[in-house]
């Protein structure tokens, strides 16, 4: 089959620093926000998702740049850097060090995020498990759908709810299970938010995160998770209390930094396709059936999800009250 893929954009092909002018019309003594970047001259608040957007995700770039983005980050121009997670600021510790550790602050992209007041036991009587994600095989659709025909053997009224662009290379999988319900991602998000109110498991075997923004709209809903452990994951997902993680078969990670798979686009999906999946579909299924046949258990698992959004949120606030 004919392999589409994303290309690399020029920054990733090229090792150079994501530098961002200052605006035109910004007052003199304004502090200038940016996502990912440095500002030329001025003072400004950086926003990372992982350190490796300042180069445009290319490692090469990093290694050259380096000593000059340790010293834009130490300077005074530099007001503050904001992590989305605690795994961003510790690949800035494993990067640069402890001052440029100590300048940063951890806060959660809550904004947007309406949580939900409460959960009551489930009145459906199927167990309706959700899967978004746009990159089907990058987030372990092939997987998904293996683990749920597996699942579907021992808990006969499983529902499954699948948005993603599907490749047409699972066409005949879907039909084939018969009774997904699959849709194009083109939800607002407060039709996501409302969808997952509905459902009461999020699959999200995803191979690749810098973050996991769907996994923290799902546990301000009420949803257990399964999911990877992979970079900020557990920081939202607490194994065996509000879900489970397994253990990625394949990943561009090694702890908070990098690994040898971080640039590849075309390559990654090939070594995706080429995994044993019917090991890790296994225990996908395996997490499905100790979730969904247990009501209680998923029950306390949607609770604590909304305990775990709470804690971030009250992170955050404290954070937000002390930052200047």
């Amino acid at each position: 089959s004919t392999l589409k893929t994303s290309k690399l954009t020029w920054k990733q092909k090229l090792p150079l620093l994501n530098i961002k002018r200052r605006p035109r019309n910004a007052p003199k003594d304004s502090v200038i926000y940016v996502w990912g970047g440095l500002i030329l001259s001025g003072e400004f608040i950086v926003d990372l998702d992982n350190p490796w957007s300042l180069v445009g995700y290319n490692l090469k770039a990093m290694s050259i740049y380096k000593k000059l983005i340790k010293r834009i980050l130490e300077s005074k121009r530099c007001i503050q850097i904001n992590c989305l997670s605690k795994a961003c600021r510790e690949s800035l510790l494993q990067i640069f060090g402890d001052d440029i550790y100590k300048k940063a602050y951890v806060n959660y992209p809550t904004s947007g995020i309406r949580l939900i007041n409460n959960i009551s036991s489930s009145k459906n009587e199927s167990i309706k498990l959700l899967f978004i994600g746009s990159q089907f095989e990058i987030k372990g659709g092939g997987a998904l759908l293996d683990a749920y025909a597996k699942a579907k053997k021992n808990i006969k009224n499983l529902e499954l709810t699948i948005i993603t662009h599907l490749p047409k290379e699972f066409e005949s999988k879907i039909k084939e299970l018969n009774d997904i319900k699959l849709f194009s991602p083109v939800f607002n998000r407060a039709e996501i938010f409302e969808l997952m109110r509905k459902n009461d498991i999020l699959l999200h075997p995803s191979y690749m995160e810098s973050f996991g923004m769907t996994i923290l709209e799902a546990i301000a809903n009420g949803m257990a998770i399964i999911s990877n452990d992979i970079y900020a994951i557990s920081e939202m997902v607490i194994n065996n209390k509000n879900g489970i993680l397994l253990k990625s078969p394949i990943t561009k990670w090694d702890g908070f930094l990098p690994n040898k798979n971080f640039m590849q686009k075309k390559e990654f999906i090939l070594q995706i396709r080429d995994l044993n999946q019917e090991k890790y579909s296994s225990l996908v299924s395996n997490a499905i059936l100790n979730i969904g046949n247990d009501r209680e258990l998923m029950l306390n698992m949607k609770k604590e999800s909304i305990k775990i959004y709470k804690k971030i949120y009250e992170y955050n606030k404290n954070i937000r009250l002390n930052e200047f």
